[in-house]
């Protein structure tokens, strides 16, 4: 970057709060060795990054790089404000998580071929998101936003993650709770069946008895359960397993 840019970029930063010319934060961990690895996106709730960060080493444990952004505080956003990261600032984190991916792609411990994307509550509309644009080789989305339960939303402007996904689109996972009183499953079902008309690679799992968040311990509002969070992340592991390039090591991504 030469002297004018960099100046430019300064200005932006002073003026707006942020710089578009630094990737949003984001923390990256390896597992033991050499590599390269295969790589997993992981995507906070709207709780922000916090909300994923003791899901991290589990994903390491199982031999993943993993990169966690945190897509929310550049945009000072947070559980009262949480509906404009679907449609204020979307097209921005969008951008920003085309970013983080091409980070990991570039990482020279990462395969590039096989990197995958799990998500969280909001977290899971941004895994739909990477896995409808085929940025990433596949994605999970647990307990995910399928639909806001509150305000209008220009489905043009504003799409839901259903309008991500096509024929073309990489394999999705959708783990969901029966019980769950944030993303009430009609909303969801709904969501899913126009998913599967289009994408043939959709897979779903309904856990009975299972709510919101159900790997928050200690959670004043969500219920912690044990069972449902260690299936969740082993169904996740198989799914990527399943589609992973067995022969990759850090070639072109294709």
């Amino acid at each position: 970057m030469n002297k004018f840019h960099c100046i430019i970029s300064l200005l932006i930063f002073f003026y707006t709060g942020t710089c578009s010319a630094e990737p949003i934060f984001y923390e990256k961990h390896y597992p033991k060795g050499d590599g390269p690895f295969p790589a997993v996106i992981a995507l906070h709730t709207s709780g922000g990054f916090k909300t994923v960060k003791h899901l991290i080493q589990r994903y390491v444990d199982d031999g993943f790089v993993v990169y966690a952004p945190d897509f929310f505080t550049r945009h000072d956003l947070g559980p009262s404000n949480r509906m404009e990261t679907f449609s204020t600032y979307r097209e921005a984190i969008e951008g920003e998580l085309d970013e983080i991916v091409d980070l990991a792609k570039n990482d020279p411990k990462v395969q590039k071929q096989n990197v995958f994307a799990v998500g969280f509550s909001n977290g899971g509309f941004w895994a739909t998101y990477l896995a409808g644009k085929k940025r990433v080789r596949a994605a999970a989305s647990h307990y995910g936003v399928w639909k806001a339960n509150f305000g209008k939303f220009d489905w043009k402007k504003q799409p839901y993650p259903t309008a991500y996904m096509t024929s073309s689109s990489n394999p999705l996972l959708a783990l969901h709770g029966e019980d769950d009183d944030t993303q009430k499953m009609r909303h969801v079902k709904d969501a899913w069946k126009k998913v599967k008309k289009a994408n043939s690679r959709f897979e779903t799992y309904v856990y009975d008895g299972a709510g919101h968040a159900w790997d928050r311990q200690g959670h004043k509002k969500y219920v912690y359960n044990a069972k449902v969070d260690t299936d969740s992340h082993e169904r996740t592991v198989a799914f990527f397993e399943k589609f992973m390039n067995k022969t990759a090591s850090s070639g072109n991504w294709n």
